[in-house]
């Protein structure tokens, strides 16, 4: 980096059929850029994944009030349907940024200065927040999903990052930061081309096999709110997301040596292709062993996940005052 050179940080927003959802979105942005963004030069890329609502119209209407908040703004409105993993590939085209962030159109982004908190040395290739999840307009915390990620941590403390990735574990994917050489490596975006929906998943072994030395830092503060919503994939496990994720798991029974290794990832491979939740509990091998690793290091993970305090009535009200001043905006761009 050059003496005197302003730090910069790149908004990447994944966009399809947001409408509903997507002035939040970029408003939250805007309160990060306003309230914390002194200084940095901030950019903003979209890629529309050829939504059939309004989002693209909101996304133009918005950027002709608030552009001036950027150093660079780049839109990317696909055409046609490409998927996810396209769509991130196509972002990373335009990422000139120390750093950046990978978002979804419907999320919102919390209080936190996100600009400091993401300021890791290269002992780290991913940086994770806590979950905060909004459904149905409500903000609240989900003490399973932090523990499973305190849990997580504890757990593949002393493993490699392939290894935490390879087997059950949590990770919060709209929490997570990467850090951006290890995106935009070629190896790792190449691998990005392999899957259409499910980018997360790929683009964390991805980086964990080009990035062996680096590390995974859980921070306690929030980075993102996570909406669910009727038409996430999580719950909508499609086609698409079930071949990408059937796909993954091939990959990494082909890449492994150890058969106990194969045989765990193909007990996941099974049950997560049956379906089945009572095989889940009894055949899948991998949620076996990450459950008596629980039980091993239980007081460890109380400890810790106890210690973890989330300001959960503060970011309810930054969410109410991102929501009414999306509220404020829509009524400007009619």
């Amino acid at each position: 980096m050059q003496k005197n050179k302003r730090p910069s940080f790149a908004f990447g927003l994944a966009a399809y059929n947001h409408q509903d959802y997507i002035l939040e979105h970029l408003e939250s942005i805007k309160y990060l850029v306003l309230t914390h963004g002194t200084n940095i030069d901030v950019d903003l890329i979209v890629n529309d994944d050829c939504s059939q609502d309004n989002t693209c119209n909101l996304v133009d209407q918005w950027l002709k009030l608030n552009t001036g908040l950027f150093r660079s703004v780049k839109t990317i409105y696909n055409p046609n349907n490409l998927g996810t993993c396209a769509s991130v590939n196509n972002m990373l085209d335009h990422v000139i940024a120390d750093r950046c962030k990978l978002s979804g159109g419907d999320d919102v982004y919390s209080f936190e200065n996100i600009f400091e908190l993401t300021q890791h040395n290269q002992s780290f290739s991913i940086i994770s927040g806590r979950p905060l999840y909004l459904l149905d307009e409500e903000l609240g915390i989900d003490k399973l999903s932090n523990g499973l990620a305190t849990a997580t941590q504890v757990i593949y403390a002393q493993d490699s990052l392939l290894h935490r990735f390879k087997h059950f574990s949590y990770n919060n994917a709209p929490n997570i930061l990467y850090a951006t050489d290890c995106l935009l490596h070629p190896n790792v975006r190449s691998c990005l081309k392999h899957y259409d929906v499910m980018e997360d998943w790929p683009l964390q072994v991805a980086i964990a096999r080009q990035f062996p030395e680096r590390q995974f830092e859980l921070i306690d503060q929030v980075l993102v709110y996570y909406r669910r919503t009727a038409g996430s994939t999580y719950i909508v496990a499609n086609e698409r997301f079930v071949r990408d994720k059937i796909r993954m798991y091939d990959d990494l029974i082909r890449h492994e040596t150890s058969w106990i290794e194969i045989v765990r990832l193909a007990s996941r491979k099974f049950c997560f292709k049956a379906n089945n939740r009572w095989l889940n509990k009894f055949l899948n091998l991998d949620l076996f062993y990450f459950s008596l690793s629980y039980l091993f290091r239980a007081r460890t993970i109380f400890k810790k996940d106890s210690a973890v305090c989330i300001p959960i009535e503060k970011h309810r009200q930054h969410y109410a005052a991102i929501k009414s001043k999306a509220a404020v905006a829509q009524q400007k761009l009619v």
